[in-house]
């Protein structure tokens, strides 16, 4: 009987121990589960993030060798000299000292004459100058109708017929210092001609005082240099002209084409030679 209940009570035991063991096996198979669901779930979202980046790129533009390419640089304008003067030779709107009626009215003449010849490279004599001053003028007389007092316009129409293009011309309206240096320093370096500028004036408002009292109502001259305050000029109505210097607002300020009711009224314009 005692016998009977020892056995017993070993299989109780064992029955016991067993049922822990079982336990412990399934704790422990249980938190080894719920380690690897951490790593399943980050390898999950590395997939997912994968799979959206390859998304990102197959719907990404890929760069082509028809992108626009860079523009390229430009080479900024050459800044103008503080000072430049044309060499133009100078010759007065009366080469040979005769101020009579007929010369009084040329200044329009010799101013595209002086800067003509200069960029034909022609030098004249006195007497040579007189004979295409009238030579000029009886152009002007069959082609406008009068020497006297044209327009702008009306010079470049005789200067074009005149040089029979061998020199070009342009009009500037509202030209501005700026314009007018541009011109006469174009071609720099290379090409040391630049384009000489005929300016008409209301003559009596310039104060040149070479001037017989009270001066021309409308004057034309060359300007064909400047410094920093001043236009360089051949001014052809005075024997003293030969690079006779203005202020610059001087010449701006009274710039007036020829308008016959008031030279005030007159536009602002010149006319640029140039070959």
């Amino acid at each position: 009987m005692k016998r009977t209940a020892k056995i017993l009570i070993w299989i109780v035991l064992i029955a016991g121990v067993a049922s822990l063991l079982e336990l412990f096996v399934l704790r422990k198979d249980n938190k080894q589960t719920a380690q690897l669901a951490p790593s399943n779930v980050s390898s999950q979202q590395q997939t997912d993030e994968t799979n959206s980046m390859d998304s990102v790129i197959a719907n990404t533009p890929a760069a082509t060798n028809s992108d626009p390419a860079p523009a390229p640089d430009t080479a900024p304008a050459s800044p103008l000299p503080a000072k430049f003067v044309l060499p133009i030779p100078f010759y007065s709107q009366a080469p040979l000292s005769k101020w009579d009626a007929v010369h009084e009215e040329m200044c329009e003449e010799a101013s595209v004459l002086n800067a003509g010849l200069y960029l034909l490279n022609e030098r004249l004599s006195k007497d040579a100058f007189e004979k295409e001053l009238m030579a000029f003028k009886k152009l002007e007389e069959k082609e406008l109708g009068d020497y006297k007092s044209n327009t702008i316009a009306e010079i470049k129409k005789a200067a074009d017929i005149y040089f029979a293009g061998k020199i070009k011309t342009k009009i500037i309206e509202n030209p501005t210092i700026e314009d007018i240096e541009t011109e006469i320093a174009a071609g720099l370096p290379a090409d040391e001609a630049g384009h000489p500028v005929v300016v008409p004036l209301a003559g009596r408002d310039i104060g040149n005082p070479n001037f017989t009292p009270p001066g021309p109502v409308y004057h034309m001259l060359v300007v064909k240099g400047y410094d920093a305050q001043n236009f360089i000029t051949n001014d052809v109505g005075t024997r003293k002209g030969n690079s006779y210097a203005y202020a610059k607002d001087v010449i701006m300020k009274n710039m007036h084409d020829w308008n016959p009711q008031d030279i005030h009224l007159g536009a602002k314009r010149v006319l640029v030679l140039y070959k």
